[in-house]
């Protein structure tokens, strides 16, 4: 079993700075560090650090960030015979980490926005347990991944992050929906209450096709997942936190993980939810995942 990403490669920039600045203002920056980023980057890390055999598909910049990334990738132990080296920059993010474990974040596209040749990935998304994407991608190819990967028999995931409004046509593509409450308010156009029948509710809207799950995370106050059928509520473990960043990345790269292995929805959930818990207790990204055997 496996699992394919198709994904945003970056380079992480972090600042760590007291408190979160308001708009027009300017705060003091105590340290700065690099580490390894980008929501397809992290959840193929996630996912390898789980055990399962990971492809990753992106491209990268032909800089030193860019060869950097691609080899870091391949030490976690991910399939990068389909990352391609492009012109240009590397995908930076540009994040404010504050003492309190909060974030703001800036992305620079880079090679990301790039036009991948479908020979240079369409082959690897067909035939794969589980195929994951986000929306950090050129969304017309995200498009192609999930009808290709679904035709190829795949379970299907989405990360609707962020959230744009050209990518809502892809919510009924996927087999496993994923979003978090800010972007669960966009999409369905109003405000996530905070009652957990409610938000259920408002996730459920969400929902396109039999057999389809919405999974809301909700930080701290763990998640809800919905079917046509069920409803999962899941609470967070308490955890002292440490770096916000990359904990969606992890949830989904396990979940993928856990679900090519053929685990039950909810044994998915636990695990993935286990390990996001893990990750908010380090610094940085993909550098935060945690190994199979921590969980």
């Amino acid at each position: 079993m496996s699992v394919t990403v198709f994904g945003s490669i970056n380079m992480d920039v972090v600042l760590q700075v007291e408190r979160l600045p308001q708009p027009g203002e300017t705060v003091t920056a105590h340290d700065i560090a690099y580490f390894p980023g980008g929501k397809g980057g992290n959840q193929a890390v996630a996912s390898a650090r789980f055990g399962v055999p990971t492809r990753m598909i992106g491209a990268v910049g032909g800089d030193g960030h860019g060869a950097f990334l691609r080899t870091y990738l391949a030490d976690c132990g991910i399939d990068v015979e389909s990352v391609a080296m492009v012109g240009g920059a590397t995908g930076l993010a540009h994040i404010n980490l504050s003492s309190a474990g909060e974030n703001q974040i800036v992305v620079i596209a880079g090679a990301n926005a790039a036009t991948l040749a479908p020979r240079e990935w369409t082959a690897s998304a067909q035939g794969q347990a589980v195929a994951v994407a986000q929306l950090e991608l050129p969304v017309p190819q995200v498009a192609v991944f999930l009808e290709l990967s679904r035709k190829g028999g795949a379970i299907s995931v989405l990360n609707a992050a962020p959230a744009i409004r050209e990518a809502e046509p892809l919510l009924a593509d996927a087999d496993v929906l994923i979003v978090n409450e800010t972007e669960l308010g966009f999409y369905i156009g109003a405000v996530v209450p905070d009652e957990p029948v409610a938000a259920a509710a408002a996730a459920r809207s969400l929902l396109r096709r039999q057999g389809q799950w919405i999974v809301v995370t909700l930080g701290a106050a763990g998640l809800i997942a919905v079917s046509h059928g069920e409803t999962i509520v899941q609470p967070a473990p308490k955890v002292k936190v440490v770096d916000t960043v990359g904990a969606g990345d992890c949830f989904c790269g396990v979940l993928a993980g856990a679900l090519s292995e053929g685990l039950g929805f909810t044994q998915a959930l636990a695990l993935a939810g286990r390990a996001a818990s893990l990750s908010v207790q380090r610094a940085g990204a993909a550098a935060s995942m945690p190994l199979r055997a921590e969980l």
